[in-house]
């Protein structure tokens, strides 16, 4: 078994362990494409491969970005990207590493889909491991590009999947400088918490500078050369509003609302003046329909927030975040947003954020107590 196959069969391992939790969750809704939608991604990638192959060895100043539709956001009819897209760069080459969605363009640049042809090539190469591979298939396929590649930047969402782990260990690695821009929450999350034997990317784009001295002590503590960012807060525009508003951040995990989160909204009434915003996880968003009828019976108002950028869009001053354990969390910390944790494995991840703030409540009337109080404090300043 060579490294990468270890090393990615390691990281696995750690996060099915991480995601572990003490609730009886109920059995994940997983979107299932038919066999023909298979064979047309299969056939519409191979295409997509090809003129890839080609656009790559006439394009010497452009930067590979490889995301997949989870990392994007749709907006009248048009996707955009709300990762990479903060950081205005030009001649971008999208590379959709999904072997279950194609996307055409991200803001009116073509995307390159190689998932489907992944998936064809996963049932004929061998490997030890069945769960290997779609590593191999994604190896061969990064490899024939990144050996065409003329640029010197590929930006990378997720080094810890087989896409990333494909390109992580390239033997064409040496060619670009790799830069992984962070998506979620990094601290406390395994894939970043062991010191590696191999530099995982040559700098990173996170969100705060706790981020940072955690990668440098953790992932990147034998790599003291790698370079390091911050990306830019969203500017923000808001005024306290009448009422408790709350925004619950969904953890894909639970397949729908936390219980703890639907016993305290099962106790309110309209008298108390809840305002509840519900935003999915972007790989949840599928799911909306269970949501909706988790809530039908619910008295207070609730509405699903779609927009682009949670704190760029908010309003709120008084809003509080609810979770059980998403990045949403840290966002919130970074942007002066109290917030509730509402889960046991939140509570590990996120207890570096604990303050008077960022709390954790293990009950539905703690949980409303906690709400009560911090709302008492934001409304008053």
């Amino acid at each position: 078994m060579n490294n990468h196959e270890k090393y990615y069969i390691t990281i696995v391992q750690q996060l099915a362990d991480f995601k572990k939790t003490a609730h009886n969750l109920p059995p994940a809704v997983k979107k299932k494409n038919s066999p023909l939608h298979n064979i047309f991604l299969m056939v519409y990638s191979l295409v997509d491969f090809l003129l890839l192959l080609i656009k790559l060895t006439t394009s010497t100043n452009s930067v590979l970005i490889y995301t997949a539709p989870g990392y994007c956001s749709q907006k009248d009819g048009k996707t955009t990207d709300r990762i990479v897209g903060n950081l205005q760069l030009e001649n971008r080459i999208y590379i959709n590493q999904s072997k279950e969605a194609r996307l055409q363009s991200i803001d009116s640049y073509k995307v390159y889909n190689i998932g489907g042809l992944v998936k064809l090539l996963s049932f004929f190469v061998r490997t030890p491991k069945k769960s290997l591979k779609n590593l191999k298939a994604y190896c061969i396929t990064n490899n024939l590009i990144l050996k065409r590649y003329r640029g010197n930047q590929v930006y990378l969402i997720c080094y810890y999947d087989a896409n990333g782990i494909s390109v992580v260990y390239s033997k064409y690695r040496n060619k670009f400088q790799l830069i992984e821009v962070q998506h979620g929450n990094m601290i406390n999350y395994p894939p970043y918490a062991y010191a590696s034997d191999l530099k995982i990317a040559d700098a990173f784009y996170v969100k705060n500078q706790a981020t940072i001295t955690y990668l440098k002590n953790h992932l990147n503590q034998n790599f003291p050369d790698v370079e390091y960012h911050l990306l830019p807060n969203p500017k923000q525009n808001t005024m306290a509003q009448p009422g408790i508003h709350l925004l619950y951040a969904s953890t894909l995990e639970f397949n729908g609302i936390h219980p703890l989160f639907m016993e305290y909204l099962k106790g309110l009434t309209p008298e108390e003046q809840v305002n509840v915003y519900i935003r999915l996880h972007p790989r949840e968003k599928h799911k909306k329909e269970i949501f909706i009828n988790q809530i039908k019976n619910i008295s207070s108002t609730i509405i699903f927030d779609e927009s682009l950028n949670w704190l760029e869009s908010n309003t709120i001053k008084n809003l509080i975040i609810i979770s059980p354990w998403s990045s949403v969390i840290e966002d919130a910390h970074d942007n002066g947003y109290p917030s509730v944790i509402i889960d046991p494995n939140g509570l590990e991840r996120f207890r570096y954020l604990l303050d008077d703030t960022t709390l954790y409540a293990d009950s539905a009337t703690q949980l409303k107590e906690e709400i009560l109080r911090l709302n008492s404090i934001t409304t008053q300043h």
